[in-house]
């Protein structure tokens, strides 16, 4: 996977939503590109441009939130990586360690899967994700780190991302 953008400041945003263990390409082909066109304001008065993302050449999104642009290249990239990873079946799981096994709890977005695995790791789980359970030809259990997201609630309260190391 590659992924590009025309502004450098987006890079370092760009980057936090790469998988984990993601390494530069040794190869200058990929097969699939993904281009994030970042917009904003112009020198022209009343005039804003838009955020614009493509998957090779089909446009996914066109925005001014450029939060929104960046959601949608990290859930099409997960989802793009998940579909496509060699040997590894991925499933849409939170996943926490307890006692050297996997506690694996599938459901849909929206279901409690990382408020569940919040709680879990504050207990003393070991964190391995809240959106995906990776298993193996064996049934093995692999870690897929991205940051634990909590979603607005009901009061509205902004998104929030947690690190493993925050959560214990």
């Amino acid at each position: 996977v590659g992924v590009r953008v025309n502004e450098r400041s987006v890079l370092g945003r760009v980057r936090a939503l790469l998988p984990p263990g993601w390494k530069p390409a040794a190869k200058p082909t990929v097969r699939r590109l993904y281009s994030l066109i970042a917009g904003g304001p112009t020198n022209r008065a009343g005039v804003r441009r838009f955020n614009i993302l493509y998957s090779d050449s089909e446009r996914l999104l066109r925005t001014h939130d450029l939060e929104e642009t960046l959601r949608q290249l990290e859930l099409d990239l997960h989802l793009y990586i998940g579909d496509r990873a060699p040997r590894r079946t991925f499933v849409h799981a939170g996943v926490v360690g307890w006692n050297g096994q996997a506690i694996v709890i599938p459901g849909r977005s929206f279901s409690g899967k990382s408020s569940l695995v919040k709680a879990l790791v504050q207990a003393g789980a070991s964190y391995y994700s809240d959106e995906f359970a990776v298993l193996d030809e064996r049934g093995r259990v692999h870690p897929y780190p991205i940051p634990l997201t909590m979603r607005p609630g009901r009061d509205g309260a902004p998104q929030m991302k947690y690190r493993a190391e925050e959560l214990g």
